[in-house]
Order: C-alpha cells, then structure tokens, then sequence
C-alpha cells in the first residue's frame, strides 16, 4: 500500500498541463469494495466495474457505470448483485494536478431483489499525462426502501475522441506592389538604306534595339533585356531598394525596407505551454529578428473568454511571457529587444461562441516598434 501512494504521488508530481475537453470521451476500468446495508442480509464483497464517460465540456461529463458483485448470504449461499447507473460528473480544480469532483446519479442493483436509488458521491482524478489517469471515488447508493450502501473505488482512466486541435492559419505578409517598368518608347523606323552603329541611349549596355525597359537610369543593374533587377523578390528595383536582402514575404516601404513580420501562435485551453507544430513558425520569426538586430518587438498574449477576467489577465501574461523565453532560450534573442504584454480576454478576433473561435483568440500576436 505504501509503495503505491508513493506511486500515486509521483505520478501527480509529472502531471503535465491537461485540460479536459468538450466531445472528448474515456473509459475506465474499476475496482470497489461494496459496503451492503444490513437489511440486504448479504456479506460486503469486492465489486469490479467499467465506466464509459463523455465531457460535455471541461467541467461537466456524463457517465454510464456496470458493477458486479458476488456476495455470500448471511442465511447462506451466494448471489451476483448487478448494479447499472448514470451519473453526471462536475469537476474543480481544472488546472491542478489533482481534480476533485461530485457525482450524482440514478441506477439501481439487481440480484433476488431489485432496488431503485439516487446515487450520489465525491471523487478526485489525477492524470497522468493527456491520456491516461488515475480516479479515486466514494458513493453512497440511496435506495428507495431506505436502504443505503457505501462503495469506495479506483479506476484507471483511459480518454479517447479527443478534438484535434484547429490551428489558426497564419495569413501571408501583405506585399506592396512593384513600381511599374518604364513605358517603352517606340523607335521611329531607321531608314533602310542607312547603316548606323547600334546605340545604347539610357547607357544600361543594352542596346536599343534589345532594350525593352528604355530610359532605365544610368548604372541600375538589369537583365538582359535591359530591365532593373530585383534581387530579392521583394518588389523593389535594385536600384531604389535601400534595404537589400530582405527576407522574401516580409511587408516591405516604397524603399525595400521591412514594414512589419508577424508571429502567430494558439494555445490549448488554460494552458501557456507551447503546443507541438510552432517550432518553424517561431525559428523564422527568431531569424528575422537576427536578420535585423535594431527592431524591438511586444509579444501580446490572449485569451478566449472561458474564465474569469483577473485569471485570465494571468493567463495571457504567461503565454506572452513563454514566447519571449523560448525567443531567449532557444534562439539567443536579447532579451532587451523583446517586451511581453498580457490583454486578457479584452481584444478577440472573433466571436466566443464556438471551439473554434475560441482557439483563434488563444493566441500571440507581436507588434514591431
């Protein structure tokens, strides 16, 4: 016994963020012992059973429960009790490594007799990791002849159906169009019985006759054609682009110079750790920012608006906040140039009326300085 609390509290101990969700179901395997009330005249008896649960949101689950019983009689002889019940469930804690919860319920047992009752009960769940976790129970059987049985549990609990999270699509950086190519000016015919040296007028060491872009200005790198060159797709000419080597996609001035880069990342119900699936999107933000060193950045941390607002102010502020360590920690970011702002549940982009929606305002948003 000792050795399995000791279990049972390590296990707490690594207990990762966790949080339950809507349309997510378990199933859980059980072990009682079945305290009958003395009017029963049957002796208490190990009782196994299996529960099949589903959430019908982070906080409340329904249940269906099958437990059997082989009993001995006091008078002599035995009998298989059957007990079948539907309990609903409202869990507390959410965030804790241990979540308390009330069970109330109606079910009844069958064996020679057969007795109708509310069942009611308390309970705590530790999970173990996303998946798999451990429920502690106790609960009262109420029968309608006043009879009244006691059955203390564990289970093991196994989920499953769990919703696969909505990643937001990150909308593409807006790309000002590029200063349009010199007009061509068409060349009056030569007349045909004079031969002339070719020429290059605009001095780009096209000749005329080749040149498609005419009056390029003196010394602009071009093609072949004698178009300007745009070195690094960022839809600027060479010649008028101030800040080449932009990074292709990023928004960029009239000049070629960066505008703004944006970094999205969602996050899973009450929870501030990163979730798999944004190690690129974080390593070319990380990039840009090396690629220039003078931008300062503010990483806005939001919420959806589950919760209450103080908790959620928090909230937001560590997701923030674990942005900026992963940005330090992992890519050698200063962290003079980064500042972490939490908003709460107080600037969504969309309506809170769906899981959906909801995620999209779980989010971080940056805003260049």
């Amino acid at each position: 016994m000792k050795k399995f609390l000791i279990s049972v509290i390590a296990a707490s101990c690594m207990t990762t963020a966790f949080a339950y969700e809507k349309g997510e179901m378990y199933i859980a395997p059980a072990l009682g012992y079945h305290f009958f009330d003395e009017d029963h005249d049957l002796d208490d008896a190990a009782e196994p059973a299996i529960r099949v649960g589903k959430f019908l949101s982070e906080r409340y689950a329904l249940e269906g429960e099958f437990a059997y019983a082989n009993a001995d009689k006091d008078s002599g002889g035995e009998v298989n009790a059957t007990t079948l019940s539907l309990n609903s469930l409202i869990h507390f804690n959410l965030d804790g490594a241990i979540r308390p919860y009330l069970l109330l319920g109606l079910g009844g047992m069958f064996y020679d007799d057969d007795h109708a009752g509310v069942i009611g009960g308390v309970g705590a769940k530790v999970p173990f990791n996303d998946t798999v976790g451990l429920d502690l129970r106790v609960k009262d059987m109420f029968m309608t002849d006043t009879r009244n049985d006691i059955v203390p549990s564990v289970a093991l609990t196994v989920a499953f159906g769990k919703p696969a999270p909505v990643v937001a699509k990150v909308a593409e950086p807006v790309k000002e169009e590029p200063a349009p190519a010199p007009a061509e000016v068409e060349k009056a015919p030569e007349p045909a019985a004079v031969a002339v040296a070719s020429a290059d007028s605009d001095k780009d060491g096209v000749y005329d006759d080749a040149d498609k872009c005419p009056g390029t200005p003196e010394g602009a790198p071009v093609d072949s054609v004698g178009c300007p060159l745009d070195s690094d797709g960022d839809g600027v000419y060479d010649y008028l682009d101030k800040c080449p080597g932009t990074k292709k996609g990023y928004k960029v001035n009239a000049e070629g110079c960066f505008i703004a880069a944006t970094l999205n990342v969602n996050f899973k119900t009450n929870s501030a750790d990163i979730a798999d699936g944004y190690d690129q999107e974080i390593s070319d933000f990380a990039e840009f920012l090396k690629a220039n060193p003078s931008v300062h950045v503010e990483i806005q941390g939001h919420t959806d608006s589950a919760g209450k607002d103080a908790y959620n102010q928090k909230l937001s502020q560590k997701r923030a906040d674990s942005i900026v360590k992963e940005l330090i920690n992992k890519y050698g970011i200063e962290s003079s140039r980064l500042t972490a702002v939490g908003y709460g549940e107080t600037q969504p982009i969309a309506p809170n009326d769906t899981p959906e929606n909801m995620l999209k305002n779980r989010r971080i948003e940056t805003v260049v300085k």
